[in-house]
């Protein structure tokens, strides 16, 4: 090939690439006009927002906590930050935030379940099963939730596990709540006491007291428990404490001979 030619065709490639880059950075240009568009006009205002897997929350609690206004544009809003918003409720687990365009907002949130009720200092505290402070109230609410009393709190924040002086026994009497689901026999425990250090106090809603050792298993003992309260009851006999500290020996007693010796 000639020299004439060569210079030709590194002309004609230069004219080609700078047709390419031309229409590449023009191309860029219109992309970012109409993002910017899109973040300035009216048509992907927000305008509905959806909520699901609430039970305890209400809808307009989850929306005001994720800090959303309609009349925003939704590409705005920052996905991550409205999850956090969300999540700082007590009540919220864990929340999951989409877009629907052109309007709609979703978040789907998995809410902490009530577990149990503490009693401290005139109010009522409830925790879920992490041990997570979910409400505080002045009122003990009609629940079908165990009491646990003798719980020594350092402190407690909503939204936060309970800092308290006694975590093993506490971290027991959660232990007994699940094993008392398990054998459906939850809805006979009124109150679970933890304050002494070498045993556990349990109280049946009909007033009969259950001593327990401190390291039972506790799937063991409720199973043992729903047996002796079956006996108990269809026998209605009530006023007795079931000692069951001791393993292997369960011995029931009249409460007035209890206290007499």
């Amino acid at each position: 090939m000639e020299y004439k030619d060569i210079r030709k065709e590194k002309k004609i490639r230069r004219r080609r690439l700078k047709r390419i880059l031309t229409a590449f950075f023009l191309s860029i240009v219109f992309l970012l006009w109409g993002i910017y568009y899109l973040l300035q006009s009216d048509l992907l205002n927000l305008q509905m927002i959806e909520v699901h897997g609430n039970i305890e929350l209400t809808e307009e609690e989850i929306i005001d906590g994720a800090k959303l206004y309609t009349k925003r544009n939704i590409l705005q809003y920052n996905l991550l930050e409205i999850k956090e918003n969300v999540e700082m409720q007590p009540f919220v687990k864990e929340a999951i935030i989409k877009r629907k365009l052109p309007k709609t907002m979703i978040i789907t949130v998995r809410e902490r379940e009530k577990y149990a009720i503490i009693p401290y200092m005139g109010s009522f505290i409830y925790i879920d099963q992490d041990k997570v402070v979910l409400q505080v109230n002045d009122d003990y609410l009609s629940e079908d939730l165990i009491l646990i009393t003798g719980v020594e709190f350092q402190s407690f924040k909503l939204g936060d596990k309970a800092d308290i002086n006694n975590p093993e026994m506490l971290n027991t009497a959660m232990e007994l709540i699940e094993a008392s689901r398990a054998t459906s026999i939850v809805e006979m425990i009124s109150e679970i006491n933890i304050e002494k250090e070498d045993y556990i106090q349990l109280i049946t809603f009909d007033g009969i007291e259950v001593l327990l050792a401190d390291t039972i298993d506790p799937a063991y003992s409720m199973v043992a428990l729903k047996e002796v309260l079956t006996s108990l009851y269809t026998r209605e006999i009530k006023n007795v404490i079931v000692d069951m500290r001791y393993k292997g020996q369960i011995s029931i007693r009249d409460r007035e001979q209890w206290e007499e010796d």
